[in-house]
């Protein structure tokens, strides 16, 4: 049963369908139900509910101006008393606040490229020659290594700035500017890469076999499929029992 759950495709789905349920979620009971059952699938997941909320810190920097600009909207677009605003803006953080941790958590516990991988290894037993299927998988493929890379590289130069003491008497916006004068240079090195990447793909014969075979598939069989069924029946359930 576990091996089945870990399938990318089903803890994709899982996450999902608990995000939306979390979204859909209109009362304090249900608050209370999806936390628990995060604590759960954290613990069942094996990642630190710590680091979840560590990975929360710059929403968390954000969210005394959400909640500003929710007010004064409010204030000017609505006819609600304050109590009332205080409570709607509680119970969108709240959500917010619980859909992230809960994606967070999905981030931390696996990475995309295991679900397109999943994907493909769908799509290569319908054995379709279809060549625009096979390029937005390519494109998403190097949309997910693009931006870790370049994230990765941006890490580094900073550290390299810091290490040297480049950016200690330089105060926050002059490091902005410093950012907007370095960052487009980093993006075209990659982009740069990129086609290096798509001129050797080509040498090696990309596009000649159509559909691209997958080196290590992963198998969706109809039990994957009866787990997915599964999961929406149980958060459907949830969700109308609470209203209840």
């Amino acid at each position: 049963m576990s091996a089945l759950i870990k399938q990318p495709l089903i803890r994709l789905w899982l996450y999902l369908s608990f995000s939306t349920a979390v979204l859909l979620s209109p009362t304090l009971f249900h608050w209370l139900g999806y936390g628990l059952l995060f604590i759960f699938i954290a613990l069942i997941e094996n990642v630190s509910i710590i680091r979840i909320i560590r990975s929360l810190r710059s929403f968390f920097f954000f969210l005394p101006v959400m909640i500003g600009f929710y007010f004064i909207i409010s204030i000017i677009m609505t006819q609600s008393t304050l109590f009332q605003i205080f409570v709607e803006i509680g119970t969108a953080m709240i959500k917010f606040i619980l859909v992230m941790a809960i994606m967070n958590m999905y981030t931390i516990g696996s990475g995309t490229g295991s679900v397109f991988q999943a994907l493909r290894s769908i799509w290569v037993q319908f054995n379709k020659p279809w060549r625009k299927v096979e390029d937005w998988f390519l494109f998403m493929e190097m949309t997910l290594r693009f931006y870790p890379s370049l994230q990765r590289d941006w890490s580094r130069w900073q550290g390299i700035h810091k290490a040297l003491g480049l950016n200690v008497e330089k105060g926050r916006i002059q490091r902005w500017k410093e950012t907007a004068r370095q960052l487009p240079g980093m993006i075209m090195i990659h982009l740069h890469r990129a086609d290096d990447i798509a001129c050797a793909m080509t040498l090696r014969g990309y596009g000649r076999q159509i559909p691209r075979g997958v080196a290590q598939p992963i198998p969706f069989t109809k039990a994957h499929f009866f787990i997915l069924l599964i999961i929406s029946f149980i958060f459907v359930t949830l969700h109308n029992i609470a209203q209840i």
